[in-house]
């Protein structure tokens, strides 16, 4: 985001400063107005529940106690779902009756352009048949699921917006999960295809919203459940054509639809599991770490180094004082790390937190075999959510493994990454670290 909303642009509009009350108003109409349509699917009802919340915060601003951002967003979220659950209840029946007013464009905006009938009605199935799903939970299950995995927050985060604890938060959130893996199995979906069909929620109410790239991506993390099958195996024959459609208009990469061989799904799905990803690998605001800040080699055999590309190729033993930061940032070569074997690398700035993943590592080899934390560069650590693993087939191949510091309550500022094996696995002892990314405050 241009103007990423800080605590002291709140303090500001707080104090009366008309400047930063516009930017405060705005960031929250665009945030809610999302928020809002992905709850009701309603267009005309998010426009004017948004302008009454937007309303509210203005009025209330200076009486607010504000300790953080993540305070100010927890409110705004509160009084816009008490608008959404006040109309609800004002509605009663009567909405199950009425067909939402959706804005046809905003959703137009993500299909392909193309005047072919065949591909007007394949859009709409689609549309109705994720649509569908998501409009036949309760809203409180709706809402959970938007805001665990389209804003992204913790648990603690959610708890304080509905009240109640965090035991509590993770309950509903299970729940909703299974509400909504019942309504797609009744449209033809099978059990496993919950982080798809979320994903391509997202893409189609995205609308024409500015977002980071990251932002739209429903990552695997957010479920707590690995992605089992791959996409081409998510779907039965009567909904294969309509998701086909579906991931098209959610951004996803989609070859046209022909009958292609168990084995070529397989490969394109891999090839297409982490697209999301690699472009943020070059993002200006991702960098490259600066600096090794140590090493660590229980066993005093060294490093194992391999090259990518040829792996079988001759290998070499780096001793830990031969490891450098030019091997850590090498495109196609690293290290090997076996079980307690680990690299910490340093940033030119703090790990800052924001829209989306804020720590990417391009590694191969199965995803349990690694963990990773933050560092303050000078002994704490703080240990971030384990990866977890996509399912057969997918452990042998690179991974881009994606982290974000949202919701955490960091002792200290980051300022680098440690890489850990988990585990000796396989003919190099462990995974295989390539490279490195951060999002960095400058």
């Amino acid at each position: 985001m241009a103007n990423e909303l800080t605590i002291q642009m709140i303090r500001r509009a707080q104090a009366g400063d008309k400047q930063s009350l516009s930017v405060v108003a705005e960031q929250v109409r665009r945030k809610v107005h999302l928020y809002i349509y992905r709850l009701t699917l309603d267009y005309h009802l998010t426009q004017d529940l948004t302008q009454e919340t937007a309303l509210q915060m203005i009025k209330s601003l200076k009486q607010l106690e504000v300790p953080h951002v993540n305070g100010f967003w927890g409110w705004v979220h509160r009084t816009a779902l008490g608008k959404v659950q006040h109309d609800f209840r004002r509605q009663g029946a009567k909405r199950l009756m009425k067909t939402p007013s959706s804005d046809s464009s905003a959703l137009e905006s993500h299909a392909a352009d193309s005047g072919d009938a065949m591909d007007v009605v394949m859009r709409e199935e689609a549309r109705n048949a994720v649509q569908g799903a998501m409009k036949a939970i309760e809203l409180k299950y709706r809402n959970i699921l938007v805001l665990r995995c389209f804003d992204n927050l913790s648990y603690s985060q959610i708890a304080g917006i509905l009240g109640g604890s965090e035991l509590r938060a993770r309950l509903l959130f299970f729940r909703a999960k299974r509400s909504l893996k019942g309504q797609l199995e009744r449209r033809g979906f099978k059990r496993d295809s919950l982080l798809a069909a979320l994903t391509m929620y997202a893409g189609l109410t995205a609308g024409t919203t500015e977002k980071a790239a990251a932002g739209e991506v429903v990552l695997a993390s957010s479920l707590e459940t690995g992605l089992g099958l791959g996409l081409a195996g998510l779907l039965t024959a009567r909904t294969a054509i309509a998701a086909a459609c579906v991931l098209a208009v959610a951004g996803l990469a989609v070859s046209k639809i022909r009958p292609e061989s168990p084995e070529a799904a397989r490969d394109r799905y891999y090839s297409q599991l982490y697209t999301h990803l690699y472009p943020l690998l070059n993002h200006e605001a991702f960098a490259a770490p600066s600096h090794l800040i140590d090493a660590n080699d229980p066993d005093r055999d060294g490093f194992l180094v391999v090259e990518q590309t040829s792996p079988e190729s001759q290998r070499q033993r780096l001793q830990t004082g031969q490891v450098t930061i030019d091997l850590a940032n090498q495109p196609s070569m690293g290290p090997a790390l076996p079980k307690d074997h680990w690299i910490e690398l340093g940033f030119d700035g703090p790990i800052r937190d924001g829209a989306g993943p804020d720590v990417l590592l391009r590694v191969q080899g199965c995803r349990g075999l690694v963990r990773v934390l933050v560092t303050d560069g000078a002994g704490a650590v703080h240990e971030l959510r384990r990866p977890l693993c996509l399912g057969k087939g997918v452990c042998r191949r690179e991974h881009v493994l994606d982290f974000d510091l949202h919701g955490l309550d960091l002792p200290f500022e980051p300022r680098g990454v440690r890489v850990l094996g988990a585990f000796d696995w396989g003919p190099y002892g462990g995974v295989r670290f390539y490279s490195m990314r951060a999002r960095i405050g400058r």
